[in-house]
């Protein structure tokens, strides 16, 4: 038996993507896919995201033909994994911690969006698929690579960020109320809303906006900044991955499932550079595509990225004093809002043994825990290695005694499960 689309998904396709075009003035490739996901049976869902994007890939607006450049990327996703590095752990590696051998047999396909087989999104197995994928291309300096690292990243990782939001939201009950005018769309409950409109038996051209139901959560409001080390020490390499791959994909779905949340953002070396402030609005999409960007970046793209060209001005240093300043005032006058959260990702090799510690640093975590805000060290691996661990012990000590919470960044479905755990606790 073959499951075909029937009318009333079609229906519903159309009622779901109007309140989107009504709010943009325009439907983006995200909108059309995650409507064909979510207007599909829950055991088709994977299958239907997977035949979204192939579609979308082969249609271009202009009606003419997608070129080479789509038929190259379509090329990417189904390539075996024979095709790719073989990974065998050191005898140094924690054990559970280096990628099975027998992940990536040759009848693997690594990007499964073609093959045929089901998705399996992005659990405990794609963690380590999303680390081979960073190793096969980061090295690439040709710009067709490095989209299509980005482009299966951010697929990935989205999905898990989504995954992530939805778990954290599934205790609690929606309360239902129908749509006003200036409501935010993003609130509407599609699944209950289609199941209204069916109920009374309505026509497309008698559906009002007002049978389209908003979902208002038992939640708590959060404001929340990141910081991103993007010192020299973060582009280390240690069996092919650095500190910034393992923060990057652990911070693009974090920050994907808290976009609807005030958030602000923030990098530094020995100087910072803020992408965004808590009170101001900001593209999403914008933000998670410069962090994807770093992953086959250098120390050298970073810095003339940002600042146009190299200067006398000191880079590269681990300097986040200025950072954790403004991240701490950003949450101090959000003091309205419930829960306020500070997430600090880093390889935390903030001196060298030995010296004396930049107590400033901790004094600025002691006070915001003092104020309640909670501030989240987000480790990278490399800093628990032989390497870089006679430099970070004393200072994630200090971290904790300031009031601070550990999460390492191994893999980033284990790294938002400990998150989950956290928020819960708020």
């Amino acid at each position: 038996m073959v499951d075909k689309p029937s009318p009333r998904q079609g229906i519903a396709m159309s009622a779901l993507l109007l309140p989107a075009y009504l709010r943009q003035g325009f439907l983006s490739f995200g909108d059309l896919v995650r409507v064909a996901v979510s207007t599909s049976k829950v055991e088709n869902q994977n299958l239907a995201e997977r035949l979204a994007y192939e579609i979308l890939l082969e249609v271009d607006e202009s009606g003419e033909d997608p070129g080479a450049e789509a038929e190259d990327y379509l090329s990417l996703l189904s390539q075996k994994s024979d095709d790719l590095i073989s990974y065998v752990p050191t005898e140094t590696e924690k054990p559970g911690e280096g990628e099975p051998q027998a992940a990536y047999d040759s009848d693997v396909d690594i990007f499964k969006e073609l093959s045929g087989q089901p998705d399996i999104g992005v659990g405990p197995g794609d963690d380590e698929l999303l680390k081979v994928a960073v190793r096969k291309y980061k090295g690439r300096r040709d710009d067709l690579s490095r989209r299509r690292l980005a482009e299966y990243l951010k697929r990935k990782l989205l999905k898990l960020g989504r995954e992530f939001q939805q778990s954290t939201e599934a205790s609690r009950k929606p309360l239902l109320r129908p749509f006003e005018q200036g409501d935010d769309p993003d609130d509407i409950d599609e699944e209950m809303s289609l199941e209204n409109i069916f109920d009374q038996g309505k026509s497309m051209d008698d559906v009002s906006y007002r049978d389209f139901l908003i979902r208002k959560k038992n939640k708590k409001k959060k404001a929340i900044v990141f910081i991103l080390d993007i010192s020299n020490t973060m582009f280390y390499e240690l069996e092919g991955l650095t500190s910034i791959h393992y923060s990057v994909l652990s911070l693009v779905p974090l920050l994907w499932s808290l976009r609807q949340e005030k958030y602000g953002l923030i990098f530094y070396e020995s100087n910072s550079h803020i992408q965004k402030d808590l009170h101001e609005e900001g593209d999403v999409d914008t933000f998670i595509d410069n962090l994807l960007l770093l992953v086959t970046s250098t120390t050298g793209d970073v810095e003339r990225s940002i600042r146009g060209t190299r200067g006398a001005q000191t880079w590269g240093g681990t300097v986040p004093r200025m950072s954790l300043r403004w991240a701490m005032e950003q949450l101090e006058s959000s003091a309205e809002r419930v829960d306020r959260v500070c997430f600090y990702f880093s390889d935390f090799v903030l001196q060298d043994p030995g010296d004396d510690p930049q107590l400033e640093y901790f004094n600025i975590m002691e006070r915001m825990a003092g104020q309640g805000i909670h501030v989240v060290a987000c480790v990278s691996p490399l800093a628990s290695g032989k390497i870089f661990s006679p430099y970070t012990r004393e200072t994630l000590e200090r971290v904790r005694a300031a009031g601070g919470r550990i999460i390492e960044t191994v893999k980033p479905s284990e790294f938002l499960e400990e998150v989950q755990d956290f928020m819960e606790s708020l």
